[in-house]
């Protein structure tokens, strides 16, 4: 029974009401969060039980107030017989990391809760029900949590109700995630069960709250208080009329940066709010992504102070120069790099000789281009320190880091007219030039019919597009490299992002899986559509019973059996080269593969993630695991897309015990598979044995 985190007397009262009912023949209670699982969703336990997690993150969304924005924790209650028990949660706030003393919220110390669970209604839709915790026999329980009605001032108390350890630190603003708290608290929620009044059990769980009404804020700030006075400045100094921020060099960045920061936001709101399932763990990019906003305009702040003033507030600069809250963002922002991209902050304006691109020379494109990648190689500088504060990810990192590529890829696609524009005032040829030259091929200026003033102007450079591809994937993978290297993240293969996983790259040399990778990501099929919902991919019960039907290991059920398995699996969408399960993670969960195929891959003491085989449809994964409880033995991803089932512990664990003989078919495939897996590997490393010694041979040979 946890009680870790409670005060001494309450600890004190409930250990010793514990011992009086054990004295007094009571069956001992146990209570315990269910923890998150990546990939998982609180919502789950409704159609597929047991693969319920509960929720890690939670969003306050502002001023929408969004019905369906819940956050849910899942706990279990064992040893409740017919007991007559309630139910009280103590809610606190320690901080963005948790590291804050505790300031309780008003309203919310030991208040009796009523005990929920999962259900379903009309046409299979989640709802919540009332439970008795007197009978819940094993059934999960749920605790909803709303963040705008119980985590946020003005719905049933108010800022100056809160703690003085947590107002004291705040900058102004009358709520708990001000840039003082960096827009973030960690939510401490204490469950206490009593009878009669008495506590006879409890645990704890924290839950990480954001502000996503402030996302992107820092960087809007960069703009209106930093670029647009600097535009003004120089136009001025060259007496000529302001052209407008957008002509600025820092302009396209931020512009196309504030709106990857809405893509990422809109992601977080389709994973945490409504609980689906593009980032198998939201929390960890919402980390990375605050801290990096953080960072990045705190450098620049102290970059440019000097120079054009403080963009921070009285109250902002006390926070940041005192509170221990921002102590590891002081130890690591760079100034100094921040500076030497400030100076090519310079408008190239008309000039003789130099074609023009309406209020500004056509130099001012490569102005803008210079800058950009100046900027991202400080900005990627700051997201190594973001990753660091977030704290390692080697579950998903991978799949995180190819949608964040991916949605950096939709920026500037559709935020060039806006970043860029000059190439307004360029003709369609010159602009296609601009946009799609790729490297190597100036031969097309004849065919393009560009002028030569701007062929020689422009050079051999990637077009804006081909940039895209090319330096930000680089790096990003640079990044992810160097944090595989700290054990921060793990990819599989050499590259964190192959080409397989670009959009652009994707568009030319595979157009038909774009509408695969735009699904993946929670988007219409088209690049060019509007951002939309649609709706998961579901396959019908009776497809997938059929499907059950010529595997192996479930050929001894009965059909009803198969299609009550089928009934809770869990679907699973996978796009080109994303990882099911990653060797070493733990996992309770066999798939089944409907559609596509899956690769094997086992890596080596070398480092080197070797393939050991290909599964098909119809191939069974991951059974080891889900009848041994040991971590993975091998990572499996998908080859260009894949469709799979997830069938869950507490889905098969009820059909091994009424079927002992399942257990020795199982015995029989993981020997099999563990068979076939050694001769594999005995191939391989006599393989490179013999390479070794070959090239051993050819060394001393050609030595002289």
């Amino acid at each position: 029974m946890p009680v870790n985190g409670l005060d001494p007397d309450s600890k004190a009262r409930i250990l010793l009401a514990a011992s009086e009912r054990v004295l007094q023949g009571h069956a001992g209670l146990d209570c315990r969060v269910v923890p998150f699982v990546p990939g998982w969703r609180s919502v789950d336990e409704a159609l597929h039980p047991g693969m319920g997690s509960s929720d890690p993150a939670a969003l306050v969304l502002g001023d929408h107030q969004h019905l369906e924005n819940v956050a849910y924790l899942l706990f279990d209650i064992s040893g409740s017989g017919h007991r007559q028990l309630e139910m009280d949660v103590t809610l606190s706030f320690v901080g963005h990391d948790g590291s804050s003393e505790s300031a309780p919220i008003p309203g919310w110390h030991r208040r009796p809760v009523p005990t929920m669970a999962f259900g379903t209604g009309a046409g299979s839709q989640v709802v919540l029900r009332e439970a008795d915790l007197r009978i819940s026999g094993g059934e999960r329980l749920a605790l909803a949590l709303s963040p705008e009605r119980d985590l946020f001032p003005g719905n049933g108390w108010s800022w100056e109700q809160l703690d003085t350890t947590l107002r004291d630190a705040a900058t102004g603003a009358e709520d708990p995630y001000t840039f003082g708290h960096l827009f973030a608290q960690q939510l401490r929620v204490a469950l206490r069960v009593t009878e009669g009044g008495v506590p006879v059990a409890g645990a704890e769980a924290c839950l990480l709250v954001c502000d996503a009404s402030r996302f992107g804020s820092l960087y809007r700030r960069l703009v209106e208080r930093l670029v647009a006075p600097d535009t003004t400045r120089q136009a001025s100094a060259c007496g000529l009329a302001d052209p407008g921020v957008a002509f600025h060099p820092w302009y396209p960045v931020l512009e196309i940066g504030g709106n990857k920061a809405e893509l990422y936001k809109r992601a977080l709101i389709a994973d945490i709010v409504h609980k689906r399932r593009n980032l198998t763990d939201p929390s960890w990019l919402l980390q990375v992504g605050v801290y990096l906003e953080f960072l990045t305009f705190l450098g620049v702040v102290e970059a440019v102070k000097d120079e054009v003033g403080d963009l921070l507030t009285p109250s902002e600069r006390s926070a940041f120069a005192d509170s221990s809250r921002f102590a590891e963002l002081r130890n690591r922002i760079n100034p100094r790099r921040w500076r030497e991209v400030w100076r090519l902050r310079h408008i190239a304006f008309p000039a003789r000789g130099v074609p023009r691109t309406g209020p500004v020379s056509a130099r001012n494109l490569l102005g803008k281009r210079r800058a950009t990648l100046a900027f991202l190689e400080a900005h990627h500088d700051d997201l190594k320190h973001a990753i660091e504060l977030a704290g390692p990810n080697h579950h998903n990192a991978q799949e995180t880091w190819q949608r964040v590529f991916r949605d950096a890829e939709r920026a500037v696609l559709r935020m060039t007219p806006a970043a860029f524009p000059e190439l307004a005032f360029l003709p369609a040829q010159v602009r296609e030039f601009v946009l799609w030259h790729k490297r190597g091929q100036l031969g097309l200026e004849g065919s393009l019919r560009v002028p030569t003033p701007m062929t020689r102007l422009l050079g051999d450079h990637d077009g804006l597009f081909a940039s895209a591809c090319t330096q930000y994937r680089g790096s990003m993978n640079a990044v992810a490299a160097w944090s595989k290297e700290r054990l921060l993240m793990d990819f599989t293969g050499d590259e964190c992002i192959p080409r397989e996983a670009s959009l652009l790259e994707t568009r030319i040399a595979r157009p038909a899986q774009v509408a695969l990778l735009q699904e993946r990501d929670g988007y219409q099929e088209g690049l060019d559509l509007p951002v939309e919902l649609p709706e998961e991919y579901e396959r019908s019960t009776e497809d997938l019973s059929r499907m059950l039907d010529g595997v192996p290991i479930f050929a001894s059920l009965t059909r009803d059996e198969r299609r009550e398995l089928a009934r809770t699996a869990r679907p699973i969408r996978l796009g080109p080269l994303e990882r099911l399960v990653v060797q070493g993670q733990l996992g309770t969960s066999l798939f089944v593969v409907v559609e596509g195929a899956v690769e094997v891959l086992l890596r080596r003491e070398d480092g080197r993630d070797w393939p050991l085989d290909t599964r098909v449809k119809g191939s069974v994964i991951g059974e080891m695991s889900l009848v041994t409880g040991e971590p993975r033995a091998a990572t499996v991803r998908a080859v260009s897309g894949a469709t799979v089932y997830e069938i869950g512990k507490r889905q098969y664990e009820p059909l091994l015990r009424r079927r002992p003989e399942l257990l020795d078919e199982l015995a029989a495939i993981v020997e099999e598979r563990l068979r076939e897996q050694a001769e594999r590997l005995h191939a391989y490393d006599a393989d490179r044995e013999r390479k070794a010694i070959r090239d051993r041979i050819s060394h001393f040979l050609n030595s002289g």
